[in-house]
């Protein structure tokens, strides 16, 4: 019997044992009727159990030991393994890759000159063989190739229900885009995605011009777990995009917005379980690596393309021909993606949205009510102190009625979130859980970004020294804006900073009916009437 077999016949006998005990039966005489079955002393019985408990109840714990020598050593005298291992790592372990009949003649030449027994090539090719088969491929092919060789490949993932994984990545896209207003060549967006891995739905999608951040990952969720129609350019025609839900888990690789203590916090705080993708595994993460590389195959037919090698490229000037805009290749991957939904998977052998509608994934996972929250709990936070006049952020006060209730009722401070793009409002955490929304305690304050009140600080810094006042810092961001206004026609930096202010505008502004005037229809005999007190001066003559 083999002793992989031993070892789970043994397994098999010893894990009711740990039932037993971890419900606090006594297992002494339950030792001893394994021992009969497993024709072994009580003693050893004893030490196999405990072998067993100590890692995890997996057989191959059990597995017997092999007697006489280990693999790869034999009887020779110590002079002579000295020689073989000398030789192997100096000639046979590097990259000029001598042959192992070289190797072998080498050692032969040596042992006679020093008159030993020389060893016959049998010998030292187990000597070789007993070698750690990774480095030795490391040592004469590269590490890259020992890592195509020999990492773990546990075959393709299977996840049985929607929305149990959902993979995230970003990919720079392979095309040009020109800005809104002049329509100039301006530079190639990021694009970050989520599949859901039971069914090949796109989850959720987000583009802009910034680098990767919280920030994309953030609006990347929030997008996953929406309700989302695609509108048809030039008709009245809407695609159903219904797919949405918070994932269960997601597999991330090891960047540093993943890492980042908002992103784990979020996904803690709603109970979603992160997968990290193994340092060098880049067959790991395959889904969300063939999403992209098919995504990024329709991107090649769209006008400013720089296609997917110098070769496809040729004499193609990508900025040149570049005609989309941000928004308007938003819409073209929308669209691009409510197509491939509905195009047959040769994984799945149906379309990805008849997988999602087949395995239930309406109601596979949990729905966000509160999808605001959702979002902002996935913003990047600092912690701030709740005093008198409210939280101060970025040299900015914010305040809420509701703070007033609040303040002298704890000591610890408040973790604040933001969004990036706009700083007029904050969410603020209190003691009970509870987001509280705030927003500038001057509400005369014009919308700015972050990068805004970066530059208008640092510039501060560097004139004046020491911490800029509220209203300095927004003067100083006007008159940053006024300067980039007029350099718009002139740098593509200067441009680009404009497109990623337009976005500002693209979000839904809430109505506050109590600061909204309306006008009055005097001719409706209906409305209600006020008498009118006459006023007399008695000076005034008549």
């Amino acid at each position: 019997m083999k002793s992989e077999a031993v070892a789970k016949h043994r397994a098999a006998i010893l894990r009711p044992l740990l039932e037993l005990e971890k419900k606090g039966d006594p297992i002494g005489r339950a030792i001893g009727d394994a021992a009969w079955e497993l024709g072994l002393s009580k003693s050893y019985t004893w030490k196999l159990y405990r072998r067993l408990k100590e890692n995890d109840a997996r057989s191959v714990a059990l597995q017997p030991g092999r007697r006489g020598p280990k693999p790869g050593k034999g009887r020779l005298a110590p002079d002579v393994e000295r020689i073989i291992s000398t030789t192997l790592s100096r000639y046979y372990l590097v990259r000029e890759r001598s042959s192992f009949l070289r190797i072998w003649r080498e050692i032969r030449s040596e042992c006679d000159a020093k008159g030993f027994q020389p060893p016959t090539r049998r010998t030292v090719k187990r000597r070789l063989d007993a070698m750690d088969q990774r480095k030795v491929i490391s040592k004469r092919h590269g590490a890259d190739v020992a890592g195509q060789l020999f990492a773990a490949r546990p075959g393709k993932l299977d996840v049985p229900d929607p929305l149990d994984v959902v993979q995230i990545d970003h990919t720079k896209a392979d095309v040009f885009l020109v800005d809104h207003i002049d329509r100039q060549p301006l530079a190639r967006p990021n694009l970050t995605m989520a599949i859901d891995v039971t069914t090949r739905v796109v989850l959720g999608v987000y583009v802009s011009f910034d680098a990767p951040s919280v920030l994309s990952v953030a609006l990347c969720l929030d997008h996953c777990v929406r309700r989302k129609t695609v509108h048809v350019p030039g008709t009245l025609e809407e695609l159903t995009w219904p797919t949405a839900g918070i994932p269960k888990a997601v597999h991330v690789d090891n960047a540093q917005e993943f890492r980042s203590r908002a992103f784990k916090s979020a996904c803690e705080d709603w109970g979603i379980d992160v997968s990290y993708r193994p340092k060098g595994g880049k067959h790991y993460g395959g889904h969300i690596e063939r999403l992209i590389g098919t995504t990024m195959g329709s991107v090649h037919v769209l006008p400013g393309t720089t296609h997917s090698s110098p070769k496809d490229k040729g004499d193609y000037n990508s900025e040149q021909n570049a005609t989309l805009t941000l928004a308007e290749f938003e819409d073209w991957l929308h669209l691009e993606i409510c197509r491939y939904h509905n195009t047959p998977h040769r994984a799945l052998g149906r379309t990805p949205l008849a997988a999602w509608s087949d395995l239930g994934g309406d109601t596979a996972g949990r729905q966000v009510v509160d999808v605001d929250a959702f979002r902002s709990s996935f913003m990047p936070f600092e912690w701030r102190k709740l005093g008198r006049t409210g939280i101060t952020l970025f040299e900015v006060r914010y305040w809420n009625d509701a703070f007033a209730s609040l303040i002298g009722r704890g000591k610890e401070k408040a973790q604040v979130r933001f969004d990036p793009r706009n700083l007029s409002k904050i969410w603020v955490q209190v003691d009970d859980g509870r987001m509280i929304e705030a927003r500038y305690r001057n509400l005369s304050h014009p919308e700015i970004s972050l990068w805004e009140s970066r530059r208008a600080r640092k510039e501060w810094k560097e004139k004046h020294g020491g911490r800029i006042h509220e209203k300095a810092l927004f003067d100083m961001v006007d008159a940053q804006r006024r300067l980039a206004e007029a350099a718009r026609q002139k740098t593509k930096a200067a441009r680009l900073g404009k497109e990623r202010d337009a976005r500002l505008s693209k979000a839904p502004k809430q109505r506050d009916p109590s600061r909204e005037m309306f006008a009055i229809d005097t001719g409706n005999p209906d409305l209600p009437t006020y008498p009118i007190d006459e006023f007399h001066d008695p000076k005034r003559k008549n």
